[in-house]
């Protein structure tokens, strides 16, 4: 992906994440209500929020992106490779990740959207046969979320491994790809 490319579809726009974001990354993570379903539950600091940030911008085996829907800033979506040693644009297999920070999206139809984008940003133009990711399984809202869009549980567990292919993929999306891509409609005030 050419540097700082905007990915834009079904209402939210992905950027990839800027070093004037981590304070609001931060704010967002340490959160409980987002961290409790993090594998790793311990709050970070600047320093390791900094250090993180300066690691992940230049290994190609990831991207990190701010999501923005109405333009507000409303979470985080996150790829990486799942082949050690293999940067995304080769990657047969990737691991997504995805946060709402905004509380008033995360039960809302609008969280697919993000989903939906990096999904097809991973089996279209980054040409994967398959992403994977695991959830913790006291997060059945994720689990049930993924599980919508086409993911089979591979293994269960306390963190529980999911996998999607484009086939399985493009059949369970269909319904939810049609809904957000409508123009919504202008409220009359």
């Amino acid at each position: 992906m050419e540097q700082n490319q905007i990915l834009t579809g079904y209402q939210v726009s992905l950027r990839e994440v800027q070093e004037k974001d981590l304070p609001l990354l931060r704010q967002w993570r340490n959160d409980t209500e987002i961290r409790q379903f993090m594998v790793s539950q311990t709050e970070i600091t600047e320093e390791q929020q900094s250090a993180w940030f300066r690691k992940v911008s230049r290994d190609p085996s990831q991207q990190h992106f701010m999501i923005s829907y109405k333009d507000q800033d409303i979470g985080s979506v996150n790829i990486q490779s799942r082949e050690l040693g293999k940067p995304l644009s080769q990657a047969k297999i990737i691991e997504p990740g995805l946060y709402i920070g905004e509380a008033k999206y995360r039960n809302n139809i609008i969280a697919f959207s993000p989903t939906l984008l990096i999904n097809d940003y991973c089996f279209e133009s980054l040409k994967c046969q398959k992403l994977v990711a695991k959830v913790k399984s006291n997060n059945q809202a994720a689990l049930n979320y993924n599980l919508k869009l086409g993911y089979q549980i591979v293994k269960p567990g306390d963190l529980i491994e999911i996998s999607l292919n484009f086939d399985d993929y493009q059949r369970d999306s269909k319904a939810l790809k049609a809904l957000l891509s409508r123009t919504p409609r202008k409220h009359r005030e």
